[in-house]
């Protein structure tokens, strides 16, 4: 969440909220995102409260279901990876402004059970929640055809190997959570030297996933 986004004054449907109000609703969110972020969306509105150190009527006074709370939350960060993905693109050089898109995702998702759980996953879904992920597949394509077209990532990659390689840096993170969480990036190493074109690159064997595939396993839903 953007510090400016923080500092914008609360409102709940058409009324700002009172000074105590919305700092209760700020120590719940701020909660949410360090349970969520550890320990996955399976948390309770119970759980939230406890670690906010509020009783759980107040809780549910700002967001009468765990849907709400979650939607209030990964909303704005998915908006926020559409943001990182504009700035990837306008990176002058193709490959790097890729590679820095891949490294703030992966980052990202490494440390957040939770926003992992609902943008690779599609826990706790909403129709803005969908929109938001949905909606990545546009910058998707076009950061890899940058940085095709200029010759630095090898032709056989799609938008679809995204999400996949996202998937598999998230296990590997967790596989050694506890005692060395960052290894993740040692595999984005590995996998970007795969990943750039190079002369005596041999041809990929096996053919990616289409997004329609992908799309399924992540849970998103496109209306008919």
């Amino acid at each position: 969440m953007t510090e400016r986004s923080r500092q914008s004054d609360p409102v709940e449907g058409a009324r700002p909220l009172r000074r105590d109000a919305a700092l209760n609703r700020e120590r719940i969110l701020h909660a949410a995102r360090e349970v969520f972020g550890q320990q996955g969306l399976g948390v309770t509105l119970d759980g939230v409260a406890r670690h906010a150190g509020v009783g759980v009527g107040t809780v549910y006074r700002r967001f009468p279901t765990k849907e709400a709370l979650i939607r209030a939350l990964f909303e704005q960060d998915l908006r926020m990876r559409q943001e990182m993905a504009e700035n990837a693109l306008a990176h002058p050089d193709p490959w790097q402004g890729l590679v820095d898109f891949l490294m703030e995702m992966s980052a990202d998702l490494a440390e957040n059970r939770g926003l992992h759980e609902v943008l690779m996953l599609g826990e706790h879904t909403s129709e803005p929640i969908e929109t938001a992920r949905g909606g990545m597949l546009p910058f998707l394509e076009a950061l890899i055809r940058r940085a095709q077209e200029s010759g630095d990532l090898r032709p056989e990659v799609t938008p679809s190997d995204i999400p996949v390689i996202q998937h598999m840096l998230y296990a590997a993170a967790q596989f050694t959570r506890g005692r060395q969480p960052d290894i993740w990036r040692r595999y984005l190493e590995i996998l970007l030297n795969g990943l750039r074109r190079r002369p005596d690159n041999p041809p990929l064997a096996t053919p990616s996933l289409s997004n329609e595939t992908v799309e399924q396993a992540m849970g998103i839903i496109r209306p008919e």
